[in-house]
């Protein structure tokens, strides 16, 4: 009896050795072994994943995140910086699917592919197929895995992601019960697939003892530290410096657990101090590991290889930014225009180098920046990055010295959103003659969020730098922050300084500018002779220069003081054309001030209810210039107190000494005496009950 094929019993050729009758037969027969194999009891996956040998700490919402994406969709990609633990992630979500609907779960490590060409091999080595001469390696896969449920992880495809995208792509075509979880720095971006952002574990932002130690972070950090320590306890004493070192290191993971290898031989304190030099602290990855894991440094430099020269040289430059940028100081400092800078930061922030911190503004990880910054003096671009912020910020600060009064609002918030570019741009410009100009735009930018002190002590600091002109800018400026400190012979001696180089620079903008600013100075101090002939110049001299919003704001203060002259007519007319040309240019902060002066007038009026409505306005549109707010909430209870309502007079009152302890504004004295005057009217039982 002549021999037959084993697979489909056609006759063999007498004195035949093999088994089968083709190549075909062969492949077929070997993917019914394959098929067969896999029939295991209903209770088991299939699966090449690693046992656990250590704790997997956290992660808990993102694991539900997962395995509810899992089931809707069929190409999932974790995406993150390095060390962020995507891996571990992948290989705990997987580990974790049921038989309902999958049978075997493919663990595909690509860290250590560096052809592209190798990737199908590296896919079909880790299923246990076998390739044949007669078909590729890609008709194997297919052809093996088509009709099973399968989960395939495909773990670190940012180095090879087109190959991957590609191969993705085609068995997620051709195998339909296939689903695909992929690790990367980078989304594969095919169709069909969700990115799930993997950031740092939480670090905590509670104080007490007991939240911090139950933050995933902290736990990390002890967990490994028992690895090396195994009888390892958190002292309560430590526990904040554990919460530091982790936030310091953004919650990444392999970052904390580097940092733990180092509890047998230094406190955690020590670890902590040593972070400024953290590449070369946390280098204690385990001989077994891929080398990108083996230290920080190799972790980071695993993605900045992965660049493109021009890529990498934009991450350098934007390492000079401490805190956060928004996209026109990216642009500056790489020297290109917006919509490259935006191309670009696009790029970097899809590669998970860049991490938004809302619409408009984006941050390194400080390991990252570190790293970037490291590489950026190492290519010695640095004083250029530096020179090319601190030339665009020249720029920008450059209307409040030849047009202080003339400001675009626009302006005012592009010098406060850079408040982080200004304060890199006055470190690296200590000791220059650009010195004083980038503190007058920290200073300005300082003052606008409340910080008036802060704004004070920046500009006395750099009073010695810079051109006659910038030094009367600043101290003009300077003046007006110590008036409304209450620091009357400071504003009064600045003032008067600024007002002598102003009238030698030949520019009448700029001595009509500090002569505003004298007189409000005047009028706070008690001169008002003094200020409101000084008020009735600037007004005059404005209205020849032709300059509508330095016109509005002489007009208020002006209005100001004749209110205090005991005249109530004259200054509602000149509150209310202030206040119609501040509305057309949109100057929120103008018309805010305006709003309060109205307010005044209109409670010396007895017109209670139209000042109610301009203290309410300035409530509404002031919350980003916060040193309008006290007056405007001081107003409603010198109203309150006027309808009768102690109460309510009381309350506001307090809110309003609390916004001034916050901001440091004193304020005018003469508003203040208004208020205090209004006050002593409230019964003492009435205070006494809302004590």
């Amino acid at each position: 009896m002549s021999a037959r094929c084993a697979m489909c019993q056609n006759a063999l050729p007498e004195q035949a050795t093999r088994a089968y009758c083709s190549n075909a037969c062969r492949q077929r027969a070997y993917r019914q072994r394959m098929v067969q194999a896999m029939a295991k009891p209903a209770d088991r996956i299939v699966s090449n994943l690693p046992a656990e040998r250590d704790s997997f700490i956290g992660r808990q919402q993102e694991l539900i995140t997962v395995d509810r994406l899992r089931r809707k969709h069929r190409l999932i990609t974790l995406t993150g910086s390095a060390g962020a633990g995507k891996t571990r992630l992948a290989v705990a979500a997987a580990s974790r699917v049921d038989r309902t609907d999958t049978d075997r779960v493919l663990l595909v490590e690509l860290g250590s592919v560096t052809d592209e060409h190798l990737i199908e091999q590296t896919v079909a080595t880790a299923a246990g197929l076998v390739e044949h001469s007669d078909e590729s390696t890609l008709e194997t896969i297919v052809s093996t895995l088509r009709t099973m449920r399968v989960l395939v992880v495909l773990d670190n495809c940012e180095h090879v992601l087109e190959s991957c995208a590609k191969l993705a792509d085609t068995l997620l075509s051709r195998c339909p019960s296939m689903r695909i979880l992929a690790t990367s720095r980078e989304a594969l971006r095919i169709t069909g697939e969700v990115t799930v952002r993997i950031d740092g574990l939480a670090t905590g932002h509670d104080d007490s003892v007991n939240a911090l130690r139950r933050t995933e972070s902290v736990r990390l950090f002890v967990e490994r530290a028992k690895e090396m320590v195994p009888d390892f306890r958190l002292p309560a004493t430590e526990t904040q410096a554990v919460a530091a070192l982790c936030s310091r290191l953004d919650g990444m993971p392999l970052a904390i657990e580097l940092a733990a290898k180092w509890v047998p031989v230094l406190p955690v304190s020590e670890i902590c101090a040593r972070l400024d030099s953290r590449f070369d602290l946390l280098v204690l990855g385990g001989r077994a590991r891929p080398n990108r894991q083996r230290s920080l440094w190799e972790a980071i430099d695993w993605s900045y290889q992965l660049l493109a020269p021009s890529e990498q040289c934009a991450l350098r430059r934007l390492s000079i930014f401490t805190g956060g940028f928004d996209l026109d100081a990216a642009a500056a400092v790489c020297a290109t225009d917006t919509d490259a800078a935006l191309t670009m930061i696009s790029r970097l922030q899809a590669k998970s180098l860049l991490t938004p911190m809302d619409s408009q503004r984006f941050r390194l990880l400080e390991s990252i920046r570190l790293y970037a910054m490291r590489r950026l003096t190492e290519s010695k671009e640095d004083r250029v990055a530096h020179a090319a912020l601190t030339a665009w910020l020249t720029e920008l600060v450059s209307a409040f010295v030849t047009r202080p009064m003339t400001v675009p609002p626009a302006i005012h918030r592009k010098t406060t959103i850079q408040i982080e570019s200004w304060r890199v741009a006055r470190t690296w410009t200590k000791s220059t003659m650009e010195h004083l100009t980038v503190a007058i735009g920290l200073a300005i930018a300082e003052a606008n969020l409340g910080f008036i002190a802060d704004a004070r002590k920046l500009l006395r600091d750099a009073l010695p730098y810079g051109s006659d002109k910038y030094r009367c800018t600043a101290m003009d400026r300077l003046a007006w922050f110590a008036g409304f400190q209450g620091d009357f012979p400071e504003a009064l001696a600045q003032a008067e300084q600024s007002v002598a180089i102003a009238r030698k620079l030949g520019d009448p903008a700029i001595p009509t500018n500090c002569l505003t600013t004298l007189g409000c100075v005047q009028q706070m101090a008690g001169e008002l002779d003094l200020a409101l002939a000084n008020r009735i110049a600037c007004v005059q001299m404005v209205r020849e220069l032709d300059e509508p919003q330095a016109t509005a704001t002489c007009l208020i203060h002006l209005a100001w003081s004749y209110l205090l002259d005991g005249d109530n007519d004259r200054p509602l007319t000149l509150a209310s054309e202030s206040l119609a040309i501040s509305r057309e240019f949109g100057s929120r902060t103008r018309t805010a001030e305006v709003l309060n002066v109205l307010g005044a007038i209109l409670l010396r009026r007895n017109e209670i209810v139209a000042a109610e409505q301009a203290f309410n306005e300035v409530l509404a549109t002031s919350s980003k210039y916060p040193h309008n707010l006290p007056y405007a909430t001081e107003g409603l209870a010198v109203a309150a107190v006027m309808r009768g309502d102690h109460e309510r007079a009381l309350q506001l009152y307090d809110q309003a000494q609390s916004m001034r302890w916050t901001t440091g504004v004193i304020g005018d004295p003469y508003w203040q005496k208004m208020v205090a005057s209004a006050l002593d009217q409230v019964p003492y039982t009435s205070n006494s009950n809302n004590e």
